[in-house]
C-alpha cells in the first residue's frame, strides 16, 4: 500500500466517522425540537469537502505538459527530418542550430519541460551514453541512418611481455579494399593487411620496451586516410616464456624455429641428440619432471618424444605446455602414444601435400631479390625447384575434447590442443614447416607457431590494465577498488571516484593514460580522444537504443513522465478557509430553533 492510499483511507474513515456523529446529534436533538435540516445538510457537506481539500493539499494532482510526443535531434540530424509540422523538436547538444527546435543540455531537462511525454522519436545517429537512462522512461521511436565508412570495432591487445607478438583486432564498416596499417610509436608499419569481405582484420606487432605505449591504426583506401587511431599496449618488465626445443636429430626445423622464437620474445633453449650420447645446443638441462617444469612451453620432435615421454606428460600435469611435431612419417608406436593423448589419428598415414594459401606479390618479390635488404632472411632464397615443400603428415587430428588451432587452404586439420592436468599439450601435423621462410612466406611461419605457442604456454600473470575503449568526456565504471580508489593522471594530477553501486564513477576529462590507484597496486587504463573512433561510438549507442526501442516503460516510468505535480497552496488555503467555516458553523447558534442548546453542549 502506498502513502497516498494510507492517507486517502484515513481520512475516508474520519469523514465516515464525522457524518456518523452528526446523525447521532441530529436524532438526539429532533427529540429535544431543536434539529434544524438545513444546518445538518451544511454540516454534513463540509465534511467531505475538508477531507478532499487536506487529500489535494498533501499530493497536489498532477498537471499536463502539453505535447505527448517529441522529436529528439542528436547528431547527423538532417534538415529535412525536421521540417515535417508536428509535435516539438528537441535540440541536444551534439545536434546542430536548427530552426524552430529548442535547446536542451539533456533529455531528462527535455522531460522535465515538457511533462506527460510518453512518446519520442530519436533523430539522427541516435541518443548517446548520456541520455539511454533518461530515455527508459518512454517508448522510442528510431530509425537509424547507414552507418559512415570507417572502424565498426577495435579490441586492442591484454598485457603483453617486453619483446613479445601481440595481436590486435577489429572490423571495418563499409569499406571493401581497404588497407589497413599498425604503427608503431617511432612511426614504422609494423604489420599492413587487407581487410576481408566481412572487414574483418588481425595485425600483429611486437612489444620492445616496458612501459605504456601507444600504437597507431591507421585505414587507408586510394592512398587516402579514412581514418586513424591510437592502440593502447602496456607492456610489462616480467621474464620473457621459457621455451625448450627438443629434437632427436639436428636440422633445419630447429635452426629456424630457435631464430624466430628468439625474434619472439622467448627465452629458448635447444637440446639435440647427435647419436652416441652426444648432444648439441646450449648447456644441458636436467630433462626429468622437475628439470622441465622450469619451462613455460616445449616443443618435442617425434624421435625426442620416445625417449622422453613419462617426463614431458608429468610436466604438463604440472602447468607446462607442449607441442608434439613430426620429422617425416611417424612409426606405429609413435601414433599409438599420440592417440593416447587423447588426439584421434584417422588417415593412410605417411606424408600428404599441404595447401597454403597464395602469396601476395610483395613477399615473393622481397624473397627472390632480397638478398642484403633489412626484410630478407640470413640465408639465401632457394630457386623454387629446390625449394623444400610444406607438407603435413597423412593422420588428421580429431577427438571430442581436442581444439582446432591451425588448419591449411584446404580445410585439412594442422594443428590441435587438449588439456592435460594443469597444462595443454598441442599435436602439429605440418612438417618441413621451416621452408616458408625461404619462399616468402616468414609472415605464415611465425603465425603458425605463434598461434601453437600461445595456446598452450603457461598463462602469464593476470593483467594489471582495465579492458575496453573508453572515451574522453564520458562516465566509466571501475569496480572492486575499496573505499579509498583514485585516478591519476599522466601530469601527476589526482582525483576522487563518485560513488556508485558498490564501484565508482569517474569523468576523464583527458585522453591518454591514467592510473588508478588501489591497494593492491596500480591498475592502467587508456582514454580515447572525445572525437576518435565515431562509427565506433555510433554502433555502441544504436545497440543500446535497439534495446530502448523494443522495450515498453514500466507503470512506474510511465506515471512519471504523466506529467508533474501542481501547486499546493491553493489547497492549503481553500482548506484553512474552509475548516474554519466548519468550525464557526459547528460552534454559532445559526440554523439552531429557538431554546435549543448549542451541539457542542450535546456533544
Amino acid at each position: 500500500m502506498t502513502i497516498k492510499w494510507a492517507v486517502a483511507l484515513t481520512l475516508g474513515l474520519a469523514t465516515l466517522l464525522a457524518l456518523v456523529r452528526l446523525s447521532l446529534w441530529h436524532r438526539r436533538a429532533r427529540k429535544r425540537g431543536e434539529a434544524s435540516p438545513v444546518r445538518l445538510a451544511l454540516l454534513m457537506l463540509l465534511q467531505p469537502v475538508v477531507s478532499t481539500l487536506l487529500y489535494c493539499a498533501l499530493f497536489p494532482p498532477m498537471e499536463g505538459g502539453g505535447a505527448t510526443d517529441l522529436r529528439i535531434a542528436t547528431a547527423r540530424t538532417s534538415r529535412l527530418a525536421t521540417t515535417a509540422d508536428g509535435s516539438p523538436l528537441i535540440l541536444l547538444p551534439e545536434a546542430s542550430a536548427m530552426a524552430g527546435g529548442e535547446a536542451t543540455p539533456d533529455l531528462a531537462t527535455a522531460f522535465r519541460r515538457h511533462p506527460g511525454v510518453r512518446t519520442i522519436t530519436v533523430l539522427g545517429d541516435g541518443l548517446g551514453q548520456r541520455d539511454i537512462d533518461a530515455a527508459q522512461q518512454v517508448a522510442v521511436r528510431f530509425d537509424p541512418p547507414p552507418l559512415r565508412p570507417g572502424i565498426l570495432n577495435l579490441t586492442p591487445p591484454p598485457t603483453v611481455a617486453a619483446g613479445g607478438r601481440f595481436v590486435v583486432g577489429g572490423t571495418l564498416t563499409r569499406l571493401s579494399g581497404a588497407t589497413i596499417e599498425l604503427i608503431d610509436p617511432a612511426g614504422r608499419v609494423t604489420d599492413s593487411i587487407a581487410a576481408e569481405r566481412d572487414g574483418h582484420f588481425l595485425l600483429a606487432g611486437t612489444a620492445r620496451a616496458a612501459g605504456a605505449v601507444s600504437f597507431t591504426l591507421r585505414v587507408r583506401k586510394d592512398k587516402r586516410v579514412i581514418e586513424q587511431a591510437d592502440v593502447p599496449v602496456w607492456v610489462t618488465d616480467s621474464a620473457p616464456p621459457r621455451l625448450l626445443i627438443l629434437a632427436g636429430a639436428p636440422g633445419p626445423e630447429v635452426k629456424y624455429l630457435r631464430r624466430w622464437a628468439s625474434d619472439a620474445g622467448f627465452d629458448v633453449t635447444t637440446q639435440m641428440s647427435a647419436g652416441a650420447g652426444i648432444a648439441l645446443g646450449d648447456a644441458p638441462v636436467a630433462l626429468d619432471a622437475a628439470g622441465l617444469r622450469r619451462f613455460d612451453v616445449a616443443i618435442v620432435d617425434d624421435r625426442a618424444w620416445t625417449g622422453l615421454r613419462g617426463p614431458l606428460i608429468a610436466a604438463v600435469r604440472g602447468g607446462m605446455g607442449l607441442v608434439l611435431r613430426a620429422g617425416g612419417a611417424i612409426d606405429g608406436p609413435t601414433r599409438s602414444q599420440w592417440q593416447a593423448l587423447g588426439f584421434g589419428l584417422t588417415g593412410p598415414g605417411g606424408v600428404a601435400p599441404l595447401a597454403l594459401p597464395k602469396a601476395s606479390e610483395e613477399a615473393l618479390a622481397r624473397t627472390r631479390h632480397g638478398i642484403g635488404s633489412d626484410e630478407s632472411p640470413v640465408d639465401m632464397a632457394l630457386p623454387e625447384d629446390l625449394a623444400p615443400d610444406v607438407s603435413r603428415l597423412g593422420l588428421a587430428p580429431g577427438g571430442g575434447e581436442a581444439v582446432p588451432v591451425l588448419r591449411d587452404e584446404g580445410g585439412a586439420t594442422l594443428g590441435m590442443w587438449r588439456a592435460i592436468g594443469m597444462g595443454r599439450v598441442a599435436l602439429f601435423t605440418g612438417v618441413d614447416s621451416y621452408a616458408l621462410t625461404l619462399t616468402g612466406r616468414r609472415d605464415l611461419y611465425g603465425d603458425w607457431w605463434s598461434a601453437l605457442l600461445t595456446s598452450v604456454a603457461r598463462p602469464a600473470p593476470s593483467s594489471r590494465m582495465i579492458p575496453g575503449v573508453v572515451w574522453a568526456g564520458e562516465r566509466m565504471a571501475l569496480c572492486d577498488i575499496g573505499d579509498d580508489g583514485q585516478v591519476e593522471y599522466a601530469d601527476g594530477a589526482r582525483t576522487k571516484l563518485v560513488p556508485v553501486a558498490g564501484c565508482g564513477a569517474f569523468w576523464p576529462a583527458k585522453a591518454g593514460w591514467h592510473s588508478l590507484r588501489v591497494k593492491d597496486g596500480l591498475r592502467l587504463f587508456h582514454v580515447q580522444p572525445r572525437d576518435a573512433l565515431p562509427i565506433m561510438r555510433a554502433a555502441r549507442d544504436r545497440q543500446a537504443m535497439a534495446m530502448l526501442s523494443t522495450a515498453t516503460p514500466d507503470a512506474s516510468a510511465a506515471a512519471m513522465t504523466a506529467g508533474t505535480p501542481g501547486s499546493a497552496w491553493p489547497f492549503w488555503l481553500t482548506w484553512l478557509a474552509t475548516s474554519a467555516l466548519l468550525w464557526w458553523l459547528e460552534r454559532s447558534g445559526i440554523g439552531r430553533r429557538k431554546g435549543g442548546s448549542s451541539m457542542s453542549a450535546e456533544t
